[in-house]
């Protein structure tokens, strides 16, 4: 039997944020298995779960604190944001999710 690499095979897309025109934010077009059970946690508000599901599905992002060091993928950070920045994300994560319905619809159509 052939052995196989099991790696992240999700596809990213790049976007920038709109307070940030210089930004680069990489997100993954999909969750993984254990994120989305993590965020079908029932004591999670739906606030919550948005941000949740934006730290999972951010893969990278080019933003720095004042010293210069990379800022990680945190809920702290993503808390300090403006709040059409985290808006604009979670519509290109709803965006994807729709796609990928549909996609599914049609495939098994066929």
């Amino acid at each position: 039997m052939s052995k196989v690499i099991f790696k992240d095979v999700r596809k990213t897309i790049e976007v920038s944020l709109p307070s940030f025109p210089e930004s680069k934010v990489v997100l993954y077009e999909s969750l993984l298995f254990g994120q989305v059970n993590e965020l079908n946690d029932e004591k999670l508000k739906e606030i919550d779960k948005g941000i949740l599901s934006l730290k999972h599905l951010v893969k990278e992002w080019n933003f720095t604190n004042e010293k210069g060091e990379d800022l990680s993928v945190t809920i702290e950070t993503l808390n300090q944001f403006p709040v059409e920045d985290l808006t604009f994300l979670l519509e290109k994560v709803s965006d994807f999710f729709t796609k990928e319905q549909k996609g599914k619809k049609e495939s098994s159509k066929t």
